[in-house]
């Protein structure tokens, strides 16, 4: 798993457990306020496994200073 961290972000690979908080977060509206519409649970699914093929098929970036 890679990592980028700084003081006030983390940055990581998905883990499973994070698909039902980030569903919880797509379908709040105060949230997806500038965004098209709130997601439902079963966009957020898709959404997430379409993000997961990405990092499967194209791996992960590497940004060098």
């Amino acid at each position: 798993m890679i990592y980028i961290e700084t003081p006030r972000l983390l940055l990581r690979d998905w883990k499973e457990e994070d698909l039902v908080p980030f569903a919880k977060m797509n379908c709040d509206p105060h949230v997806m306020k500038y965004f098209p519409k709130p997601l439902t649970k079963s966009e957020s699914f898709h959404f997430y496994n379409r993000i997961r093929d990405v990092f499967t098929q194209y791996g992960v970036l590497s940004l060098t200073c």
